[in-house]
Formats: C-alpha cells, structure tokens, sequence
C-alpha cells in the first residue's frame, strides 16, 4: 500500500513539474514583427490576422549562452548530414562505375562470341571447296569478320558518366 501511495505521488508531482515547465514556457513567448512603417514591435500575442508583416517568434525559455550550444548542435547536425550526403554520393558514383565496368565487359563478350561465330561461319562456308580454292576465300572471310569485330569495339563507350555533371546534363537535355 505504501508502494503505490509512493507511486501515486512520485506521478502528481511529475505531472505537476510538467505542467509547470509547459507553463511557463507559454508564458515566455515573446513575438517580434516589424510593422508597414518599419517600427519593430514586441509583444507576448501575435499581432492582427490582418497583418501582412513577417513574425518572428522570441525564445526566452533559454539564455543566450543556451541559445549558442543549440545553435552549435544544430551547425554540427547540419555538417554531419552534409559528409553523408557526400559519402551517399561517393557510394553512387563508385557502383555507377562499377556497374559502367561490367557493362562494358559484357559487350566485350557478346562481340567475341560474335566473332566465333562469324568464324566458324567462315569455316563452314568454304568446307565444300577444295583446299586451293578454300584457303583464300576463308582468309577474306575472317578478315571481313575481324573487320566487323573491330567496328563493333569501336562503338564501345569509353567514359562513363557517374559523375554529378554528366547526370545533370542527361537531365536537363
């Protein structure tokens, strides 16, 4: 019984402590706007719906020195958040280039085995002539082929674009 007595009181006057603190920070608001004439006016109430003047609101919950360490920890938030964005971009930048890579060396793959096969085209084609006649129009046949494998190299892409630049060029083009 004593318990929850304890209980019950540790509970009223933490509510009581709660109220207090959201009190008083109601009372120290403080409100500053600067009229049509340009007079700076303070008041504990907002001035009029009708007025078309910027409010700002005072805090006077804090000291100034209080007011400086918020402003310090919010600076500090501000930059951490800054060297993310710029580690998320790094991170970005590289699997874009590793991806670029991996593009290319398919592409590398897919025009070798083109060109396999495109030799052994060439190697099917001759394969009903005799051997004086076949060697010559196989040789200009795989020199057709290594022609087309080298014009399909030459199409490759060779800069990627990762970088922030180049995407915002894509974007805006």
């Amino acid at each position: 019984m004593k318990q929850i007595r304890r209980i019950l009181t540790f509970a009223a006057a933490l509510a009581g402590a709660t109220a207090a603190v959201w009190m008083t920070a109601e009372a120290a608001q403080v409100f500053s706007w600067v009229d049509d004439k340009g007079v700076t006016h303070y008041s504990q109430h907002p001035p009029r719906e009708d007025a078309t003047a910027q409010i700002n609101m005072i805090d006077t919950v804090f000291s100034p020195s209080e007011l400086q360490m918020i402003q310090r920890i919010k600076d500090e938030k501000k930059k951490l958040a800054e060297k993310k964005n710029a580690k998320n971009e790094e991170e970005i930048i590289r699997g874009c280039k590793d991806l670029h890579n991996e593009k290319i060396r398919y592409y590398r793959r897919k025009i070798e085995d083109t060109y396999i096969a495109n030799l052994n085209k060439c190697d099917m084609s001759v394969q009903h002539l005799k051997p004086s006649q076949a060697r010559p129009q196989k040789e200009k046949c795989y020199a057709e082929a290594l022609k087309v494998k080298m014009a399909d190299v030459s199409q490759l892409p060779t800069e990627d674009d990762c970088t922030p630049e180049s995407s915002k060029k894509k974007s805006k083009g």
